[in-house]
């Protein structure tokens, strides 16, 4: 896995008679002033991630436990919480060549060896392949499927040393073309749109009592008073149902959008409560945002990504089709909710996921 990109420059030198840059040397070679050093603007960073600067001995390779960092139009930050010793939460923002924003997060599963690491590992091989695919003239949506295969495939490798309770991860990921915002998730981390007056939750959970809900199903039906109903029905690893993840267009008409863990959004009861944003730039706003949910007990690790949109944000979300990311793009019906053609299929799934 590479690393992530060193953002600055070391120093270069300057005649401040005549203006001449140089490398090396004392004087300069056009008037043979002296020469001073100077730093160099700093260089946009390809992609940063949540990585840890220092390692816990007891836990290496996951993320920090506090740290934010940006990139022009892309804030994050993380925080382990009030109630874990370590943070299972990693998230990785980026710029493609072109402009194109970037943010993944993925929330690892409690209880599970090492998923931590796993997380971290799924976001940096997120990042690096939808950037890579992004560079290669794909679509937002088919590179968002080769992120989101990279990043189960990462989790998974992790999980090899562990064949008795491998590492999991929930994921989300977005990459914002202007105002449009292409989403792929597979579990319970979401993504919402935060405009000036209106938010909106634009993700799915991969559970069957969200699945019911966002199908309208009535409350009172049975359904959703199994013992199974919120447990995950999807998520990253070696022990994972086949990869069948969400992916999602949507036009927003300007604002920003949120990526985050259950972290944060454990204390949204409506999807207005993200707002108002936090004031200041996108970096002050997910900083921000995580010092809220900390406020709000911090009862898991939190992680947020606020990704600036092209306008201000006074329009409505236009409606939009949902799809499962099945890896032939041809297959499969794109304006199905969530993929799924009939409530039986809800019936069927009953039994799965993860208590």
């Amino acid at each position: 896995m590479p690393s992530s990109p060193t953002a600055t420059q070391g120093p270069a030198k300057h005649c401040p008679s005549c203006g001449l840059d140089a490398d090396v040397g004392r004087y300069c070679e056009a008037c043979g002033g002296d020469l001073v050093e100077h730093e160099r603007p700093a260089e946009t960073a390809a992609w940063l991630s949540s990585a840890a600067t220092e390692d816990n001995p007891e836990h290496p390779g996951g993320s920090d436990d506090h740290t934010s960092f940006s990139l022009p139009g892309i804030g994050a930050a993380t925080d382990v919480g009030k109630r874990h010793h370590y943070n299972q939460d990693s998230l990785a923002i980026s710029l493609a060549d072109d402009g194109r924003k970037i943010a993944v997060v993925c929330d690892g599963v409690s209880g599970a060896s090492d998923s931590e690491r796993a997380s971290l590992a799924g976001v940096e091989a997120a990042v690096t392949e939808i950037r890579a695919a992004l560079g290669e003239g794909l679509s937002a949506e088919d590179a968002s499927r080769r992120g989101v295969s990279a990043a189960h495939s990462a989790v998974a490798a992790v999980g090899k040393q562990y064949p008795n309770s491998p590492p999991s991860s929930t994921y989300v990921s977005a990459v914002v073309e202007g105002n449009q915002a292409v989403l792929c998730w597979v579990g319970d981390s979401r993504a919402y749109w935060a405009g000036e007056k209106e938010a909106r939750c634009l993700t799915v959970d991969d559970t069957i009592h969200a699945r019911l809900e966002y199908q309208g199903v009535d409350p009172s039906d049975d359904r959703y008073k199994n013992p199974y109903s919120k447990a995950l029905l999807a998520w990253l690893g070696a022990d994972a149902p086949t990869l069948n993840p969400n992916l999602l267009r949507v036009d927003l008409g300007g604002g920003h959008v949120v990526v985050c863990s259950d972290g944060l959004s454990r204390y949204f009861d409506e999807d207005a409560d993200l707002l108002p944003l936090p004031d200041g730039g996108v970096g002050d706003k997910a900083v921000a945002l995580t010092r809220q949910a900390l406020a709000h007990g911090g009862h898991d690790n939190i992680s947020v990504a606020v990704v600036e949109l092209e306008s201000p944000g006074s329009v409505q979300v236009d409606e939009h089709a949902q799809e499962h990311a099945d890896p032939d793009p041809e297959q499969g019906d794109s304006t199905s909710l969530l993929g799924v053609a009939s409530e039986a299929e809800y019936t069927e799934l009953l039994g799965g996921g993860r208590p």
